[in-house]
């Protein structure tokens, strides 16, 4: 804590040792270095879903889910969305395309996900677009065997397709997008009947779409509030948003 009482958030420089493109539209940042092994060691690191603050070359920060970390190795996993429209333009999306083995980057955190399972849950539905892929894949792989999920994810084209690993009873749902962004994964998810006993909706996406899905789940499906959990990642038309 510093002098106000606030938690006092860890800077690490890593460097980037591995790339992957993993669909057309993913692209698997690896980083690496002696300073990441305090890092990996804190408290909240591998929650389903933890992130961490990217700050990339430009001194540009955005935050991004950890997919995965190998403690062995000393590497972090990032996925980065790869956005081919301008319209769609992110600075992180633009390193990420062009990023080269050697380069430095610097993480900030990490902190743990938002993904809080009730203890009483028999099923959850996991539900998102791309940007919130990396997460599901996370979450899913740290559910219990004891659970049912359901999950729908909202992709660019059926080559982004991606294995998603969990020990849960585990159901997934791949959708094309129609006139706007989310519109599929909304549509489908909308009014869709519960499995039976208590459970949990986590959400995440674009900004719009969770809002509305959070407000659908909360005033027209009466869930409790413990049992909704929803992320706006991004927003339509803007390059840098940040959920309040």
């Amino acid at each position: 804590m510093d002098e106000t009482g606030r938690a006092i958030i860890a800077r690490v420089e890593a460097e980037v040792v591995a790339i992957k493109h993993v669909t057309p539209h993913m692209q698997r940042i690896t980083v690496g270095g002696a300073a990441l092994e305090s890092f990996l060691r804190t408290d909240g690191v591998e929650t389903p879903a933890a992130w961490v603050k990217v700050f990339l070359p430009s001194g540009e920060g955005r935050a991004y889910t950890i997919r995965q970390i190998n403690k062995e190795q000393q590497t972090l996993d990032l996925d980065f969305v790869l956005h081919h429209k301008e319209e769609s333009y992110s600075p992180a999306s633009s390193w990420a395309f062009q990023a080269q083995k050697g380069e430095r980057i610097t993480l900030a955190g990490p902190r743990a996900g938002s993904f809080a399972l009730p203890e009483d849950a028999a099923w959850v539905i996991l539900a998102g677009d791309v940007t919130a892929l990396p997460a599901i894949q996370n979450i899913a792989a740290n559910l219990p065997p004891t659970i049912r999920a359901r999950v729908y994810v909202e992709i660019p084209t059926h080559e982004d397709q991606q294995e998603i690993r969990s020990p849960a009873v585990l159901s997934v749902v791949w959708l094309e997008p129609r006139e706007r962004p989310g519109l599929a994964l909304e549509q489908r998810v909308l009014y869709r009947p519960f499995p039976l006993g208590p459970g949990y909706v986590w959400v995440a996406g674009e900004s719009r779409i969770a809002k509305e899905l959070r407000a659908h789940y909360l005033r027209e499906r009466y869930l409790e509030r413990h049992r909704v959990t929803t992320e706006g990642y991004w927003k339509v038309g803007k390059a840098d948003h940040r959920e309040g």
